[in-house]
């Protein structure tokens, strides 16, 4: 049952680890900002996005009783249908059919509906078709930049069409029968559009920050007849009234177990409406605010949903195409009628809620890839790690480990890849994999914990002085551990964890501290020594056997120790005349030949212990014969007095 449960567990975190999901264009990205990093070779999704905002706008009623201000609450329904594919591993294709409704409800004044023919006005229909495309330079990385250029064609503005019967005209009217373009969203698409935005995108684990900057041009038509209220005068206007748009859309995403946290803002600039109307305000400037949460609903599907609000100032005078100034007596030029059109694709609404369905897959494993999957894990403890699995070198996406499982996977190209896999706080693999066009492998990484650091100084208690040669190891591990030089600093590298640490040195008393160390630190640790003067006895090359001239040494060791109740360890070492394993026992055999010796005497053999140091710690460099004499030795180390 476990095993089952495992599994289904492991097939939904592979499944999870392909989505890529799409923005409002098709590309991959949040909703309205762009994500750098291409969808992936052999990807694809597809998406149905719906948003619905609501405005409460205040515009002037030309009533049969004058002139009065109202409020009317105006209805804005968007949906995209996108779908996108990436071509290759930097190149990501997708289109965008847009369907659009715009309603105006008008607030109920005495007279009003029977002037205008009622209290709602509707219109509806496909309004506009783009296609986008995306091209990533290195993608394989945290830091990505893109560049995305697209275009668009109206399908619809207002009339009869294919797809839409219009029975209102526009979005209501100034007078009967006429068109009126005082909503955020009047016109219901241009009749051209392009741009191309500049995109980059950054990792930094787990946050990652978008940011989109463009250039847009929208081409708009205009033909309708202004009609002047309570005289019958009218004019026919045909206009096309262009608008270049600078771009900016920034977006920030949190990923999180089975759900992304995401907000987003953008942001229009128009540049042929940089003016204001003598009154401060301005309206050449759109900002919209959208926070929403992402979240998988199995099967491959995922779910947006989001909530807006719009931050620029809207005045339904300023989408009036010169209407007001026409109605005032006036007779605008074609050029003044510009600078009040509609602006392209609408005002943001003062406030909007969306919900999105998206899907995304895997078209098929592209000719010439196989699949490389396993597991990362600690190489001690075996346990699960979240780690990169990175292909230097080639253009493709680094995958990710799951935390739970260390479970991967990733599509990889028929030859020789080369791999990185990398977790905080542990020691990298780097290697090449033979991959073969068609087959999946798997391979298993286990990686071993960065070691920590011990650093300090070894000094003579009394004076301060510095203590060469001086022995500072880890009690378990006597691998890890380092001997001092002439200014008495030691250092060397040890698993992490709880460890005892020991400073000994000849003629003087041993002490041991106790340190945690954690993988990749560094911890200071100093030690002072109490000076006890045992001299040390040497050996001839290739012998443990003591020899004459040393055993007054011995003799007064042994009445010393006897005496004052110590504890002392016997260290052996060697010169480097032979193999290190060789010479590894032959240090042993020193220090157990002078364990043997101290016993006869009436040591304790309880009080005496011994370790041999092979050739790994010389008192001298084995450069010349006279060195050498001095490496083939024996140590007294005192470790305490037990009087």
């Amino acid at each position: 049952m476990k095993k089952g449960l495992l599994l289904f567990t492991t097939l939904l975190l592979i499944a999870g680890s392909a989505v890529a999901l799409p923005s409002y264009s098709g590309l991959r990205g949040l909703n309205r900002t762009v994500d750098a990093k291409p969808i992936g070779s052999g990807e694809f999704s597809i998406a149905l996005f719906s948003f619905l905002g609501l405005s409460d706008d205040t515009r002037t009623a030309q009533l049969s009783g004058g002139v009065q201000d109202v409020t009317d609450t105006e209805y804005n329904g968007t949906w995209h249908i996108t779908a996108g594919v990436g071509l290759s591993e930097k190149f990501e294709i997708a289109g965008r059919v847009t369907y659009v409704w715009n309603c105006l409800h008008r607030e109920s004044v005495e007279g009003r509906e029977d002037l205008i023919g009622g209290q709602n006005e509707n219109d509806d229909g496909f309004s506009a078709a783009n296609l986008f495309l995306k091209y990533s330079f290195n993608p394989e990385s945290d830091f990505v930049f893109g560049i995305m250029p697209w275009a668009g064609f109206g399908i619809y503005s207002g009339g009869d069409s294919p797809y839409v019967t219009n029975y209102n005209q526009f979005d209501g009217v100034w007078y009967p029968e006429q068109p009126m373009f005082e909503m955020r969203r009047s016109m219901i698409a241009s009749d051209l559009s392009a741009g191309i935005d500049l995109l980059a995108s950054i990792d930094l684990h787990p946050v990652v920050l978008h940011t989109n900057v463009g250039y847009h041009y929208f081409k708009q038509n205009f033909q309708f007849t202004d009609v002047r209220y309570g005289t019958g005068d009218s004019v026919a206007v045909d206009m096309d009234v262009e608008d270049p748009v600078i771009h900016v859309a920034m977006g920030i995403e949190y990923p999180m177990t089975g759900l992304t946290l995401f907000a987003e803002a953008e942001w229009r600039h128009f540049l042929n409406r940089d003016f204001e109307d003598g009154n401060g305000e301005r309206y050449d400037d759109m900002i919209i605010v959208q926070p929403g949460l992402r979240f998988p609903i199995g099967g491959g599907f995922s779910c947006d949903v989001v909530g807006a609000f719009g931050l620029d100032t809207f005045d339904p005078e300023w989408s009036d195409l010169g209407h007001r100034f026409y109605q005032e007596g006036g007779n605008p030029t074609d050029e003044t009628r510009a600078d009040f059109a509609p602006f392209p694709e609408g005002y943001y609404p003062a406030m909007g809620v969306g919900v999105n369905l998206m899907y995304s897959g895997t078209i098929a494993a592209a000719p010439g890839t196989g699949i490389m999957s396993g597991t990362v894990t600690d190489a001690r403890t075996g346990e699960a790690l979240e780690a990169t699995v990175a292909f230097p070198g080639n253009a493709i996406e680094p995958a990710g480990s799951d935390a739970e499982t260390g479970f991967y996977s990733a599509e990889l190209p028929e030859g020789s890849v080369s791999v990185a896999v990398n977790s905080p706080g542990y020691i990298g693999v780097n290697e090449t994999v033979s991959v073969d066009g068609g087959v999946d492998f798997t391979n298993d990484y286990a990686l071993q914990p960065e070691p920590g650091t011990v650093m300090g100084s070894v000094t003579d208690i009394e004076t301060g002085l510095a203590i060469s040669g001086a022995t500072v190891a880890a009690t378990d591990d006597p691998a890890a551990s380092d001997r001092t030089g002439t200014d008495g600093l030691y250092e060397f590298s040890v698993d992490e964890g709880s460890c005892a640490v020991t400073a000994s040195a000849s003629g003087y008393l041993s002490t041991t501290e106790s340190v945690d160390i954690l993988s990749g630190d560094m911890v200071a640790l100093d030690f002072q020594l109490q000076s006890v003067d045992f001299e040390p006895i040497y050996f001839i090359v290739n012998e443990y056997n003591i020899q004459s001239e040393y055993t007054s040494i011995l003799d007064a060791i042994a009445d010393n120790i006897i005496a004052n109740g110590l504890s002392v360890q016997i260290s052996g070492y060697a010169d480097d005349d032979y193999t290190e394993e060789y010479n590894q026992i032959l240090s042993e055999n020193r220090a157990e030949a002078v364990f043997d010796y101290l016993v006869d005497l009436g040591v304790s053999a309880s009080s005496l212990s011994t370790i041999g140091y092979g050739e790994s710690m010389p008192a001298a460099p084995n450069t010349s014969a006279a060195n050498k004499a001095l490496n083939r030795r024996a140590e007294f180390v005192v470790l305490t007095i037990n009087n």
